[in-house]
């Protein structure tokens, strides 16, 4: 390979050169001060863990692997968990790789002690929903499930208004407040695992940047939450939406989230038009989903648990029994 790499754990005191190995080696532009704060020094669990490679001969940060600290709740227990970020390397670097075994990559070196120090702190699990491509990547680690969440949408604009169903009330979501725990601990009974979406993670994670977060209540009670935003040019995407049941408030939140997103879709400039409304769908919702009009798109979100704690059942965290939304 012509090099050496050795390999880290990364520090605050990193956060220079990894501003320049974001800024160069990635499409996400720098990796500002602001985004360390909000996403290391304060994020709601901690900072995150994970690995840094770096030339041995010069000292440089060729890599960076981040995982970011969850919670996951299975079948009604919360446990420690984390969820990989993507990982980063030099294209200086890639340059050079020449690689008979793919173990040896970086990103797989990176990965690898990275579980090992993960498991130390008692994580349970890792989970992840990365670019479909890295799946069979992914597929060589031991302990590891691969599955499937599919894409359903519905076009826009709407031909004809949605039924209104007169119990339900529509409203922005300002404030993350006891409300949404109190949602949360009946939304999360409806699979049997899911990541833990209280009000301080869901401040952090849809609760700035261009997330709309809609709020459905019925009785005064908040009984819905679904956040979305534009996708793209072509699609209005909903990510975190949860519901008291799968039934009445699961419909009403789908039609809160359907008739925002047509209405930005009729406000939407020519040249960046909205065609569609798109959510990652379980079984679980599939039933409310398509009564609403959404059918199957021709895209798959890839879901990966990679078991850390040996005492888990591999059958209590399969694919199949997860909430995953598009924006985890």
């Amino acid at each position: 390979m012509g090099l050496t790499l050795d390999y880290r754990p990364f520090t605050s005191a990193d956060l220079p050169e990894l501003e320049k190995l974001w800024l160069h080696d990635t499409k996400w532009g720098g990796l500002t001060k602001q985004m360390w704060l909000d996403h290391v020094v304060n994020a709601p669990l901690g900072p995150p863990a994970g690995m840094l490679a770096v030339d041995s001969a010069t000292g440089a940060i060729v890599g960076q692997f981040p995982f970011v600290r969850v919670l996951v709740e299975i079948d009604g227990q919360v446990r420690k968990a984390f969820r990989p970020s993507a990982p980063i390397l030099s294209q200086r670097i890639s340059g050079l790789l020449q690689l008979a075994n793919p173990f040896s990559h970086p990103v797989a070196v990176m990965y690898r002690q990275s579980i090992d120090a993960l498991r130390e702190e008692g994580a349970a699990l890792l989970v992840m929903v990365p670019d479909p491509r890295w799946a069979r990547f992914l597929r060589m680690f031991p302990g590891l499930q691969v599955g499937k969440v599919p894409l359903f949408s519905r076009p826009l604009p709407l031909t004809q208004p949605l039924e209104v169903d007169p119990e339900y009330t529509m409203a922005p979501l300002v404030n993350f407040d006891d409300r949404v725990d109190a949602l949360w601990r009946l939304a999360g009974r409806h699979h049997g695992v899911a990541l833990a979406r209280t009000a301080d993670v869901l401040q952090a994670k849809i609760g700035r940047g261009d997330w709309e977060v809609l709020g459905v209540t019925r009785s005064g009670r908040l009984v819905g939450l679904v956040a979305s935003r534009q996708k793209g040019d072509r699609q209005w995407l909903v990510g975190d939406l949860i519901s008291e049941d799968l039934d009445g408030a699961l419909r009403a939140t789908l039609r809160a989230v359907i008739e925002l997103a047509n209405r930005r879709a009729t406000e939407a400039p020519e040249d960046k038009p909205i065609h569609k409304v798109c959510l990652a769908v379980t079984p679980a919702m599939q039933a409310a989903v398509t009564g609403m009009g959404f059918v199957r798109d021709n895209y798959d979100f890839a879901l990966v648990v990679h078991q850390l704690d040996p005492a888990i059942s591999p059958s209590s965290i399969a694919p199949g029994r997860w909430y995953i939304s598009a924006n985890d």
